[in-house]
């Protein structure tokens, strides 16, 4: 599907290139059309057909969003910032720019923009009038001065709100110029159409996200993959060999659990599959990753985590579900599961390795005594 980002006007432009020579050998009619462009505007112009031809797609979305503010940059010597920016409604009062390039960004110290103009629904352009108070609707856009006025190079401002698919989702495209008619002169045409293409960079980035993390992640427990755990492991090991510390996994699994399918049905089954993963969640520390092996089977890196650390956690995972049935809708259930460690080194190199010498000494919350835990 082939998108239209330009304006009419710039349509009309490149038509009356095609048109057919004079009697005189001269292309009268398309330079008289194309006279009536200013070289503003169809540098502008030329920038989203560059920018549309150039920007490579293997771009992160921030570094995308970067690289479309560099590329129009060029294009007008009036232009002193081009701001971008996303929020959500939970955000603080104040946004952080996603990307932020221009000559003016010497003249503050931060480039926060109030959350409040992010609730614009069409283009809106401030002029900088500084005497008109703080309490003036222009100081929204021109916050970051307010502290050093003086500084201030930007004359207007123009900004383009960035649609998203999810309501509580926000973007903004701020351009400030160096001159209060620079945008009234130029038109808002071209300045929306780069609004559009960074709101096309801004989804494809969120979409890629979402497949990736969908790649990535378990749909029914949260956990890692199978080839994501495993991926994570070999990082894990490739660190180790750096830094020399230590490196354990826990083997996890249920015990019996064909029994509550067969006793309260697979939909409650699953639910108690993704309440025991949230569960297991908040025994690990921040830098320990879960993974679901198999259907009742999860496997757990341990960074840092030399033996006797790797022994004690499996105990408090016991002891953890020992004493704390797993609740579910109206059913409150005791989990049986035995749960096995290892030691990169020490009980084996391989994943392979390590996973069967843990199977090979598991410990199970059915048959562990209570002051063994």
């Amino acid at each position: 599907m082939k998108l239209n980002l330009f304006p009419s006007w710039a349509q009309r432009a490149a038509d009356s290139e095609q048109f057919v020579e004079s009697t005189t050998g001269k292309k009268t009619a398309a330079s008289v059309s194309t006279a009536t462009l200013s070289a503003e505007q169809l540098a502008l112009v030329g920038v989203l057909h560059q920018l549309l031809q150039t920007l490579p797609q293997a771009y992160s979305g921030r570094e995308s969003v970067k690289r479309l503010c560099q590329m129009i940059l060029p294009a007008s010597p009036h232009i002193r910032l081009v701001w971008v920016g996303f929020c959500q409604d939970d955000s603080e009062a104040t946004i952080k720019p996603t990307a932020i390039v221009g000559k003016a960004l010497s003249e503050s110290d931060h480039w926060q923009l109030a959350k409040d103009c992010f609730d614009y629904v069409a283009p809106f352009a401030q002029a900088a009038d500084w005497e008109a108070g703080h309490d003036s609707d222009f100081q929204a856009l021109f916050a970051p001065w307010q502290a050093h006025p003086e500084l201030c190079s930007a004359k207007a401002a123009l900004a383009i709100p960035l649609r998203s698919e999810k309501a509580r989702m926000h973007g903004m495209m701020v351009f400030y110029a160096d001159s209060q008619d620079y945008f009234s002169n130029a038109g808002f045409a071209s300045f929306q159409a780069f609004g559009h293409v960074c709101e096309v960079i801004w989804k494809q980035s969120n979409l890629s996200h979402l497949l990736t993390r969908q790649a990535q992640l378990d749909s029914l427990t949260g956990l890692l993959t199978r080839r994501r755990i495993v991926h994570v492991y070999e990082e894990a090991v490739a660190a180790t060999a750096t830094d020399e510390s230590p490196l354990s996994i826990l083997y996890c699994q249920l015990d019996d659990f064909h029994k509550i399918n067969d006793l309260y049905g697979w939909a409650v089954a699953d639910n108690i599959l993704a309440a025991f993963a949230k569960d297991t969640g908040g025994q690990l520390r921040k830098t320990d990753s879960g993974g679901r092996w198999n259907a009742t089977e999860f496997l757990y890196v341990l960074p840092a985590t030399d033996t006797v650390d790797a022994e004690n956690l499996a105990a408090s995972f016991l002891g953890h579900f020992k004493n704390h049935p797993v609740n579910i809708e109206n059913w409150s259930i005791r989990l049986a599961l035995s749960v096995g460690a290892a030691t990169y080194g020490a009980d084996g190199r391989g994943l392979d390795e390590l996973i069967h010498y843990a199977t090979q000494h598991l410990l199970s919350s059915s048959t562990v005594a209570e002051d063994e835990l």
